[in-house]
């Protein structure tokens, strides 16, 4: 079980040609049980991969206080990452390319098989990643950030690129996958429905200085991941029009 208490004051980026500097984030507080699926929703240039980035220890921030289990996260943690990108290195196999990360040498080359079975690429192992789709580039990837059974997983606008159909086919994977082997996971989106479709609860972001402006508890859980999807229409547009500039910061 990992709790995770997320607190930031403030992040400032200073401007190396001038004396002006931008403050990113303020007054951050965030509480997370184990297991939930959160997605951050705010518009652009709101600081969520910024926040995100706090969160897995890639930089830091003011006064930020980052708790698992009420401890301070540390090296010893194990964080898995998704980037909007698949980020493969491309002169390794897609098995070796998860193989890579592994921090547990113990019936590695098993356990490396065994999850990119579940991911649908048992017929890739020894495939290059410029010689399959972008959709299964992104199997990989979601392969690689579980293979060390996270405490957290991070995910950074991993379907922005796709396709509606390969988009909700990367839905099913994950979801079922999350459901067998449970973690807590943080995803960045800027699609309220899919935030609606995939996470338990959803933190939207004011405007730069980005914080907090509403934590709303998913109502319409359900077994079909497709954006269209009546339930999701149906909180999708009560929830813009009780909170019409919502996606602009504004509550």
């Amino acid at each position: 079980m990992s709790d995770i208490f997320i607190s930031v004051k403030k992040k400032i980026y200073d401007n190396q040609q001038s004396s002006n500097s931008v403050q990113a984030l303020k007054d951050i507080e965030i509480k997370i049980k184990s297991k939930e699926f959160i997605s951050i929703v705010g518009p652009s240039g709101c600081g969520k991969t910024t926040l995100m980035n706090i969160i897995g220890g890639l930089i830091e921030a003011d006064n930020q206080k980052i708790l698992i289990n009420d401890k301070m996260l540390n090296s010893n943690n194990c964080l898995g990452y998704i980037f909007q990108t698949s980020r493969l290195m491309p002169w390794l196999t897609v098995f070796e390319n998860v193989k890579l990360v592994c921090r547990d040498n113990n019936d590695v080359n098993n356990r490396v098989e065994n999850i990119l079975k579940d991911f649908g690429l048992k017929d890739f192992l020894n495939a290059y990643p410029n010689t399959i789709s972008g959709g299964m580039r992104r199997r990989a990837s979601m392969a690689r950030a579980f293979i060390n059974n996270p405490e957290i997983l991070l995910m950074d606008e991993p379907f922005v690129s796709l396709d509606q159909p390969a988009a909700e086919e990367l839905y099913k994977v994950l979801i079922n996958y999350w459901k067998k082997n449970p973690t807590t996971i943080i995803l960045i989106t800027h699609s309220v429905k899919e935030a609606l479709l995939l996470s338990n609860r959803i933190l939207f972001m004011t405007k730069r200085p980005g914080s907090i402006l509403m934590d709303y508890k998913v109502k319409s859980l359900g077994p079909i991941l497709k954006i269209d999807n009546k339930e999701i229409e149906k909180e999708y547009y009560n929830l813009l029009n009780k909170f019409p500039k919502l996606l602009e910061g504004v509550k």
